[in-house]
């Protein structure tokens, strides 16, 4: 058996680089010391706002006291390393300041940017400067070419602006206030919709690709899909560029690299990896507006994701009234497929209610194999599994939430959510041990298995705008989760004849409760006209129990394995402290630093067994993103990044699944922590995009990889930390509008991959090259009829020291639109062409395993959609500075 051994780590020392000295720097516009004290003058007033990230601080430090954790609040404040972080910003920004100082003595100037919904200026647009008290019109102007628009020698006060263009929605903008001389206000972008023209009937609406790709992130819309319709969130990013997700290991990889963190509407998941799929599964993909699949994250996201962050938009209607849609899905593929869901939004005043539910069941026929070789003294044995498995899977997944506008400068949120997602499966496995080439032994295992994850959530949130150009927000969150998972099995043993020789009865039971604190504080501010300052800090408690219990039945009696079972105790606290700049040197050109600093202690041990890993350990986590426009259809961009991938609770606490007497999947407690450095080039023409990136990742976390014992024949599943992992990938998008009812979207992703690792203490490398090419196809028919193909093909890849075979999948689907419904017909893998197959290979080292896991067949799903109350309402005109940022913060 494959037993965990109780390891004691040392602390580890924490070294904070010593700052440089600046030396043979020259700026454009500075001269002596003169400038640089000038610079620092005029800047000095603005930089008053330090106090509130202090400040900030101290909140954190109240909720770690409040969550009895006194005695390590300490590590959240990082007072110094804080103070280091925001220093060597404020070190940079004076700099860039000096040669231009005399701008922020500048009139009061109110300027912004109006676009349409493909992100193109939207010229000669009319804009009006309104009064907010009663509405009354003040000045006139129109936006340029390039759909900037200024207000020059405004007086104090409070104003709204609203935005009018033949074809387009009227819209205003959130109230602002003008509080001094030396205001500079930039009302930012504002998306003009194109106007619905009704005509006997018809609806004329322009229709989004399903993949759109951005410098920092790939966009898949997921609501304006018909091969995504009856469909759930995991099934779309099994389907969208560069996504890998393995069902039966719990992983999600981006970009060929592990570490994928998941949020729902910009807010972070804390939840284990295997909840996470689950989650994932149990979200109709009915109530999903789109997904994001962000590379390149700034400094004011977690460092935690090696590979990026994947955030899931759920639907939010914007419009005032009673508003929403339901659907239903029925299907079909080697087993029942139903689903439903529904989402409201209820807006009136000053108050907003929202909500969602929807419902999934899922049975389904799978099939997964295992292959293994060893020399084992000299002979060759190998081991051949097969296990057939009636999988069910029942999800349910609810949140209801609000907003509430206290006054023209307060919004009050709050967000309840809740799931109950319970995957079950009976399985027949046959495995059979060849010796030499000749039949051996055989066994037959019946098993089935129960896995329930249930959880709560509760967030409480609020945000205070001082001025246009000033915001504060704070964000707390409980989250529980309960797994329950229980697992029998009946072991019959044949000779080499087929003749039965003795039974065996064996059953594990994993129960884990989850309890988790996080509390956040963001602080923006802008200062002059070219930059804009962000701060926060953020701390988190988390308290994991996995209690594992394995048992044998010896004469009508069940056995504990005292070597198996036990009762885990994971506790972690995170703090963490970041400053950012976005800073806007000409017109043309933008600037993002930032330098996230991130302290961690993680203590697991067992009711018996203390200190069996005890961390401690602080990092810098620093990110630079530099975008420059040559000129109307071209620009670049350049970004650096550092990035943590912490071991999950489950990795790290021990638990046992077996395949059978010899093959098993388990925790692994010694898993350290992996830090990834990535930088990334991009170029765009028009709608074309060329990204290169490469990264280098240390100790990287492979998840569920193949360890085989050749003394005892046993073959583990673990996490292992490798030793390094390289990474070049280049992205290619080439967006194609063939004809006014013929439009294509092509992704196309190359993947360079190398691993250095060891197994059984030999040092080995090996690498990959993989292609992946996602396309969508949508055509445009007579009589409201709508066509999409969409697929995907992957070449070889790494997964971790294994390599991934080839596959892909393609999905076609036709949509009618009746009244105010959508009726969609869809065929999901139509070559049923989509499975994992996965080998380890270095015959050197002994080691030679195979597997294959098939999870979905081909399918066939009927959906209606039908949206109620007033669609046609007006966008409601928002009077207040923050609220639109903080509905897209909260819903």
């Amino acid at each position: 058996m494959y037993l965990i051994s109780s390891i004691q780590y040392p602390v580890s020392s924490i070294q904070y680089p010593a700052q440089p000295p600046v030396m043979g720097m020259s700026f454009p516009g500075l001269v002596g010391f003169k400038n640089i004290a000038r610079a620092f003058f005029c800047t000095s007033k603005y930089l008053t706002m330090l106090p509130l990230t202090f400040r900030s601080s101290k909140i954190l430090f109240i909720i770690a006291r409040r969550l009895n954790l006194q005695k390590r609040a300490s590590r959240f404040l990082m007072a110094k390393q804080l103070a280091k972080c925001i220093a060597i910003n404020t070190f940079i920004v004076v700099f860039l300041l000096a040669g231009n100082t005399d701008e922020l003595h500048a009139q009061v100037q109110i300027r912004g940017i109006v676009r349409d919904a493909n992100e193109k200026p939207v010229s000669n647009a009319n804009i009006v400067l309104l009064n907010a008290g009663d509405s009354s019109g003040l000045i006139n102007t129109m936006a340029n070419e390039v759909g900037i628009y200024v207000f020059n020698n405004v007086a104090i006060g409070d104003y709204a602006i609203k935005l009018t263009a033949i074809g387009f929605e009227q819209k205003y903008s959130p109230v602002f206030s003008v509080v001094s001389a030396e205001d500079d206000i930039n009302i930012g972008i504002i998306i003009l919709q194109v106007k619905l023209q009704q005509l006997n009937e018809v609806i004329v609406k322009a229709k989004k690709p399903l993949f759109e790709q951005k410098v920092d992130r790939t966009v898949i819309n997921v609501k304006s899909s018909i091969t995504s319709a009856g469909t759930t969130a995991l099934d779309v990013l099994e389907r969208s560029p560069g996504v890998v997700v393995n069902r039966q290991n719990s992983t999600i990889s981006m970009g060929g690299k592990d570490g994928v963190v998941v949020m729902i509407n910009g807010k972070i998941n804390y939840m284990p990896i295997d909840a996470v799929v689950q989650l994932l599964a149990g979200i109709n993909s009915a109530n999903i507006e789109k997904i994001e699949l962000i590379t390149t994250p700034p400094a004011n996201f977690d460092a935690e994701g090696n590979a990026g962050f994947i955030n899931i938009v759920l639907i939010n209607n914007p419009d005032m009234g009673m508003n929403g849609s339901v659907s239903l899905t029925l299907g079909y593929g080697k087993g029942e497929r139903s689903s439903s869901g529904t989402h409201f939004n209820y807006r009136k005043n000053k108050f907003n209610l929202y909500g969602d539910y929807s419902f999934s069941l899922e049975t389904m026929d799978q099939f997964f194999g295992f292959f293994r070789r060893v020399d084992l003294h000299g002979k060759l044995v190998e081991n051949v599994s097969g296990s057939n498995r009636d999988t069910k899977q029942r999800n349910h997944l609810a949140r209801l939430g609000f907003d509430y506008q206290l006054n023209k400068k307060t919004i009050l949120g709050g967000l309840v959510s809740m799931y109950d997602n319970k995957w079950s499966m009976d399985a027949v496995n046959n495995n059979s041990i060849r010796l030499n080439g000749m039949p051996d032994t055989s066994m037959r295992i019946i098993n089935d298995e129960i896995n329930q994850w249930t959880h709560y959530m509760a967030n409480i949130n609020a945000q205070h705008t001082f001025n246009a150009d000033e915001k504060l927000s704070a964000n707390i969150d409980y989250l529980y989760y309960h797994d329950n998972n229980p697992v029998n099995y009946l072991n019959s043993f044949f000779d080499k004849q087929g003749i039965p020789l003795f039974n065996e009865q064996t059953r594990s039971g994993k129960i884990t409760p989850i309890h988790i604190w996080v509390g956040t504080v963001d602080y923006s501010k802008k200062i002059g006209k070219k930059i804009r300052m962000e701060a926060g800090t953020k701390a988190s408690s988390s308290r994991f129990r996995n209690n594992v219990l394995i048992e044998k039945r010896v004469q009508d009696e069940w056995i504990k394995d005292p070597d198996l079972s036990a009762a885990y105790i994971l506790n972690e606290e995170i703090g963490a402290a970041y400053s950012s700049f976005n800073i806007n040197p000409g017109s043309k050109t933008e600037v993002k630093a930032g330098l996230r600093y991130e302290y961690t202690s993680s203590n697991l041990g067992t009711t018996k067994t203390k200190d069996i890993v005890d961390r401690r350990f602080g990092k810098l986590f620093p990110s630079l993103f530099v975008s420059h426009k040559l000129n109307k259809n071209h620009s670049v961009g350049f970004s650096y990044s550092r990035r943590i991938t912490r071991p999950t609770f489950n990795d790290m606490a021990p638990f046992v699944l077996f395949i059978d007497p010899n093959t098993f999947f388990s925790g692994n407690p010694a898993l350290k922590p992996s830090i990834a450095d990535a930088v990334t080039a991009d170029y765009t023409y028009k709608r074309y995009l060329l990204s290169l990136s490469y990264s280098y990742n240390k100790d990287a976390i492979a998840r569920f990889q193949t360890k085989v014992d050749p003394a005892t024949n046993k073959q583990t599943f673990a996490a292992e930390n490798l030793g390094n992992m390289k990474t070049f990938s280049a992205t290619f998008s080439i967006p194609f509008t063939v004809t006014s009812w013929w439009s294509m979207q092509n992704n196309i992703i190359t993947i360079w991959q190398q691993v250095n690792s060891s197994y059984s203490n030999k040092a080995f490398s090996i690498d990959q090259k993989t292609i992946r090419i996602n396309a969508s196809q949508s055509f445009t028919f007579p009589g409201g009829i709508d066509v999409e193909l969409s697929g995907f093909y992957q070449t070889a890849a790494m997964f971790g020291t294994a390599k991934l075979n080839a596959y892909g999948m393609l999905n076609a689907g036709l949509q009618k639109k009746i009244g105010k419904g959508k009726i969609r017909f869809g065929v999901d893998d139509i070559l049923n062409s989509f499975k994992l197959e996965t080998a380890s290979y270095i015959p050197e080292q002994n080691l030679d395993t195979r597997s294959y896991f098939k999870f979905i067949q081909r399918t066939y799903k009927l959906t209606y959609t039908r949206s109620f109350g007033n669609d046609k309402l007006k966008e409601k005109r928002n009077r207040s500075t923050g609220s639109e940022e903080e509905r897209g913060r909260v819903n």
